[in-house]
């Protein structure tokens, strides 16, 4: 049988290369998790930015609606106070006899 140490003589040079493949697969693992880590940052980083772009395009929508809303309320009133006035009937004096008798008189009149 052999020993360890001359089984370690003959193959150093094989052990370092398992030991040297293995480090740089964990190592190059490592640089690819952190890349994709980074892409993915970088893409959270772009929607939190268009969020904010749509949440100010909402905000100016809701104000839009509030002030057509306020105009709405107004045209309402505006036309409910037109209709009341279409219905009313315009307040007369009833005439005398007499001021009638004038009227008549006036227009008979021959110029």
């Amino acid at each position: 049988m052999k020993t360890i140490t001359k089984i370690l003589k003959e193959s150093w040079k094989i052990i370092v290369g398992i030991v040297v493949v293995l480090l740089s697969i964990f190592t190059l693992n490592g640089i690819r998790k952190r890349k994709s880590i980074k892409k993915i940052d970088d893409k959270i980083n772009e929607n939190e930015k268009v969020v904010e772009k749509l949440q100010g395009k909402i905000e100016q929508v809701e104000e839009q609606k509030t002030t057509v809303k306020k105009k709405v309320v107004e045209k309402k009133k505006q036309i409910q106070k037109t209709k009341s006035s279409k219905t009313k009937k315009p307040v007369t004096r009833k005439k005398t006899t007499s001021a009638a008798k004038k009227n008549i008189i006036s227009k008979t009149k021959k110029k």
